[in-house]
């Protein structure tokens, strides 16, 4: 049985295109050559954090609401999606390591030897920048979306949403809600 047969073309292009932006949303731009560079790990956990999730998840939210209301029967969409860790950042740094050893003999002919190990890192910082070179950044990870949809009371449209959505940001089904658009 051929899951994609009963799904139409009209259906399955604004699919492709919800799935591309995904990806472009969750690759990013390439991190350029690493030469002579190494990576550090370092945590963030800064207000400006707090902006940049809350900016991304407005820009994964618009391009999902745009990409949904390409779909048949979805109509009018509302997105809301949440992430459960933070942006992760890995800085360039230089780092050296230097090793000293020394021997000391005394009178009596005893021999002494002591090692003395220096390992210096420092962050890459272009010419006039204030922020560190970023080797690689990681987005933080889907928590859940949930997506409030005119057409969702279809039970066809519901599962077309669900599907793409699920496909597109490669989260379990289990983080999406959809839910059917309703007046108060």
């Amino acid at each position: 049985m051929n899951l994609f047969q009963d799904i139409s073309p009209k259906v399955l292009i604004p699919v492709a295109a919800v799935v591309i932006a995904v990806a472009l949303i969750s690759f990013g731009k390439g991190t350029g050559e690493k030469a002579n560079l190494i990576a550090q790990p370092v945590a963030q956990s800064t207000s400006s954090d707090t902006t940049r999730i809350g900016n991304l998840e407005k820009e994964m939210e618009k391009k999902l609401v745009q990409n949904l209301q390409q779909m048949t029967g979805v109509g009018s969409v509302q997105v809301s999606v949440t992430f459960s860790s933070s942006l992760k950042s890995d800085y360039a740094t230089n780092g050296s390591v230097t090793k000293k050893t020394t021997k000391e003999s005394d009178k009596s002919g005893g021999i002494r030897e002591s090692t003395e190990v220096t390992e210096n890192n420092q962050l890459v910082m272009p010419n006039g920048a204030s922020q560190p070179v970023i080797v690689m950044e990681e987005r933080p990870t889907v928590a859940g979306i949930l997506i409030i949809a005119e057409g969702a009371s279809d039970p066809k449209v519901r599962e077309n949403i669900h599907n793409a959505v699920r496909t597109l940001l490669d989260i379990p089904s289990s983080k999406i809600n959809v839910q059917p658009m309703g007046g108060v």
